[in-house]
Formats: structure tokens, C-alpha cells, sequence
């Protein structure tokens, strides 16, 4: 059905072509229309006349400069019931700070939702290294190390169903069994990133208890393999255990 297709515009469906392009603008933190096009598989039309409500009610702005468009403070609000659960999050940040004070370079904390991984927190205003930010906050599962980090870490069974939930055929599912058992051995996973520079690459490890996993940006060309594996990975391992113990993961 057409979503400009006015029988389409119940309620129900509006308020969820709503949340989903809100969701968008967050996870993108700042994008253009077509952007959000093409991250939401709204129509353009629907896109835009969503964009306006989201202004007028004060939960987006536009930048009159770049046209692009961006959350705004009042979007905190929504989650203002969850502040009291959400209080590990402070401990958490501590963690991710002191790491940034001992490391330099920047990482961030992911969390599993749906078939992705999500950055919840980060330490990029503390890090004294400073690189140029992901352009959106949610990453493909199989498309990034902290994905695999986070699928080494589930138990089997655990694993195995959330694999077949990705509806894999048989040659790529084994492709990705044999990448999960390489991070099982080496105790992380790395990947490059060219889309934000040729020689930058993640590297990431699982919080204990399948709860998420830290990734940490640098560039491969000043960081040695041997400097990665010996300062890096180390440093981060014991962040996640610090992150699953505020959790109340078993380390």
C-alpha cells in the first residue's frame, strides 16, 4: 500500500511512519531528506510532511546552512521514565571515559537490537584522539566486528537460532560459522572501515554474558597488529568485564 495513499492514513499507521522516521534521525544523527529516504523506505512526500511535524513540535530542527536535519534536545524527554533504570549507564561511561584517558583512541559501547548492533554510549568528547564520527549508529549484525564479538560470546544454541533468524543460505551461513570461530580463537574481531578512511579499522570484543561488545577505532598504519593485540585488545577486554560486572553479567 501506498503510504501517501490517504486510506493509508489511519492513526496507527501514521504514528508508526512517525516513529520510524524519528528512529531514523537519531540513529543518523544528522541527514538529509533523501537520506532519510532511503534509511526508512518512506516516501518522499510522506518523508517530508513528517519532517515538518517533527519541527513544529520541536523534535527536529533543520539546519538552514546544509538543509540537513537533526534530533533535538526534547527528544530526551521520551525517555525520561527510564532515567531510574537506566543509571548503570553512568558507571558505564566511567569506564569508557577512563579507557579514553589510557588508550586515546575512541570506542564506543554496542548493544544487540533486532539484527543489528547499536552504539549506546561512547567516549569520542573524551578521547584526545579525534576522528571523524560514524555517519549512523546502527550496524548490520554481520557487517561489522562488534556483530561478530557479540555472536562469539552467545552459547550455541543461543547463537544458532539468531543465525537462522537472518534466513542465511547454506555456503553463506558456513562462511559466517568459520568467521565466529576465528574470533573465538584470536578473542576478538577487527575490520576496516574504509568508508570513513583507507587505513582506519575496528577492532571489538564481547561484554561477558553475550550483553554487547566495545569497538575501538583507530588506524592500522600507526597501530601495528602487535601493538593491537598486546595494548589494545587487553585494555578492552578488561573494560567489557568492568561493563558486565555493572550489568550483572558473570565476568
Amino acid at each position: 500500500m501506498n503510504d501517501d495513499d490517504p486510506s493509508a492514513k489511519d492513526t496507527g499507521g501514521a504514528l508508526g511512519r512517525g516513529l520510524r522516521l524519528l528512529t531514523a534521525l537519531n540513529d543518523l544523527e544528522t541527514a538529509t531528506v533523501a537520506g532519510l529516504v532511503a534509511e526508512t523506505g518512506l516516501a518522499k512526500p510522506t518523508t517530508i510532511r513528517l519532517l515538518k511535524t517533527l519541527v513544529t513540535e520541536g523534535y527536529a530542527a533543520q539546519d538552514p546552512d546544509t538543509l540537513t536535519y537533526a534530533v533535538t534536545p526534547r527528544v530526551s524527554s521520551l525517555s525520561r521514565a527510564l532515567v531510574g533504570r537506566n543509571q548503570v549507564d553512568d558507571a558505564i561511561q566511567a569506564v569508557l571515559d577512563s579507557l579514553a584517558d589510557s588508550l586515546k583512541w575512541p570506542t564506543e559501547f554496542l548493544v544487540p537490537e533486532g539484527d543489528s548492533m547499536v552504539i549506546r554510549l561512547n567516549n569520542r568528547e573524551r578521547a584526545p584522539i579525534r576522528l571523524r564520527l560514524f555517519e549512523r549508529r546502527r550496524f548490520p549484525i554481520l557487517e561489522s566486528a562488534s556483530g561478530f564479538a557479540y555472536l562469539a560470546e552467545l552459547p550455541g544454541p543461543e547463537r544458532q537460532a539468531r543465525l537462522d533468524r537472518l534466513g542465511l543460505d547454506d555456503q553463506a551461513h558456513q562462511e559466517v560459522v568459520d568467521k565466529i570461530a576465528l574470533v573465538t580463537t584470536d578473542g576478538y574481531a577487527s575490520r576496516r572501515f574504509p568508508a570513513l578512511a583507507a587505513n582506519m579499522r575496528v577492532v571489538s570484543v564481547a561484554i561477558p554474558g553475550g550483553f554487547g561488545a566495545l569497538s575501538l577505532v583507530h588506524f592500522d598504519d600507526v597501530v601495528t597488529l602487535a601493538m593491537m593485540e598486546e595494548a589494545l585488545v587487553p585494555a578492552l577486554r578488561d573494560a567489557a568485564e568492568r561493563i558486565g560486572e555493572h550489568m550483572g553479567l558473570k565476568g
